[in-house]
């Protein structure tokens, strides 16, 4: 029987069994991600006024707030007392360098102190709640407030007060600025807490799946987006659970190999967009419709980035994060969008803390504010406003902005 030498010699390559097994592979994969969203997609599991939601966790009662409410609502119920990501190490090279950040109103900065311990500190004075950091970054081993010269060396203590240093009974020791709690990792990477009766948590006990160890910061970016914080946070959250995906070896099959995509809390999330380029993407709500997000890139030591590759990493970052908060018909019609985040293989459900917190405030009557400080007592104030009108008279003084004249009697720091 002849053989016909072109079947012969291509009929391999032209067998249906490749074709098989690549029309399989495809449908393994469309299955698995439904599959995996199906089991990871939280959000849909505990939608408001599911009842799950309704049963096990309450709900939030959204009827008669307004936009801005709910933002504030989260400032005290989430942003306050939650560890986030700020920061890594490697962007403090001195003693004295120091980055300042906002987080819903909260104003703070995190130092690199002559001992090269990194603290935070509320950017506030602790007479009159005048900021005494005014650049979001800079190298400083002393703090001045412009009101009336109190300064403040890294380690946050008053060192400086003219005048009041004579007031009797003015402890300089108990005027220094209000520290926010603060853990580096082995990795490098800095979270801050708000709530000053919050406890350390051994983050440098819990292995990392990032090393940044050995990278350092080379460039940065922000972006401001007109959205609300959740819709880019819940973006952050999804790519990080695919990125996760128990089907990732299916990478292999299409050759190519998957970038690592992790979450830094709820607020952050790090990209590998390279073999020895990295990026954070940390989120600074400012407001119910608009989030700061702060980008920084690092390189592994050693090793270098050409300037186009780091100015088109920039550039795709930034359309990515517009085009997500970009006006969407399919978005959801409610006012708040629904936010949850994978922490330590648990769920972390934003509207059950929310709806715990609003009932612990109408329990108290009052509302709950954990990133507040006791500033004094009314009687320091009254003397201290003398004290004001004083030096507000003084000819050779610096010409300053008139004391306030209001009082603490409240005894805390509004922000």
């Amino acid at each position: 029987m002849a053989v016909n030498p072109v079947e012969s010699q291509f009929g391999s390559v032209f067998s249906p069994l490749p074709v098989y097994l690549s029309a399989g592979a495809c449908i393994v994969y469309l299955v698995g991600r439904l599959l995996f969203n199906l089991v990871h997609d939280d959000r849909k599991s505990f939608a408001p006024g599911s009842s799950l939601d309704q049963a096990e966790k309450g709900s939030l009662k959204q009827e008669n707030m307004s936009d801005d409410d709910i933002f504030q609502l989260e400032k005290r119920a989430f942003f306050s007392k939650t560890w986030l990501f700020v920061c890594h190490r490697s962007r403090f090279d001195k003693p004295g360098d120091y980055h300042a950040y906002d987080v819903a109103g909260i104003s703070f900065f995190v130092v690199l102190g002559k001992d090269l311990r990194l603290r935070a500190f509320h950017n506030v004075c602790r007479h009159r709640a005048y900021t005494v950091v005014r650049k979001s970054c800079g190298s400083s081993t002393r703090f001045s407030c412009k009101y009336h010269g109190w300064q403040y060396d890294d380690t946050g203590a008053l060192v400086k007060a003219p005048k009041f240093d004579e007031s009797p009974g003015f402890v300089p020791e108990d005027n220094g600025l209000f520290e926010i709690k603060l853990i580096t990792t082995r990795e490098g990477l800095v979270f801050v807490n708000f709530d000053a009766s919050t406890l350390n948590l051994p983050f440098n006990n819990v292995k990392s799946h990032v090393d940044l160890g050995s990278c350092s910061w080379v460039d940065g970016k922000e972006v401001t987006c007109p959205t609300n914080w959740k819709d880019i946070a819940n973006e952050f959250s999804n790519q990080a659970q695919w990125a996760q995906s128990p089907f990732e070896w299916l990478s292999a099959i299409r050759k190519s190999k998957s970038k690592v995509v992790r979450l830094l809390g709820p607020l952050s999330i790090i990209k590998e967009l390279d073999d020895d380029l990295w990026c954070t993407m940390v989120l600074l709500p400012r407001s119910s419709s608009e989030v700061v997000v702060r980008c920084d890139f690092y390189l592994k030591q050693g090793h270098t980035a050409p300037a186009k590759v780091l100015e088109k990493s920039k550039w795709m970052l930034e359309q990515e994060l517009l085009h997500l908060s970009s006006p969407d018909e399919n978005k959801s019609a409610t006012r708040s969008p629904y936010f949850a985040y994978q922490c330590g293989g648990r769920t972390i459900d934003l509207f059950a803390i929310l709806a715990q917190h609003q009932r612990n405030e109408k329990m108290a009557k009052r509302k709950l504010q954990p990133a507040i400080r006791v500033t004094g007592t009314a009687e320091i104030d009254t003397e201290a406003e003398a004290l004001c009108d004083a030096l507000d008279g003084v000819a050779d003084s610096p010409s300053l902005e008139k004391c306030s004249r209001i009082s603490s009697l409240s005894q805390t720091l509004e922000w």
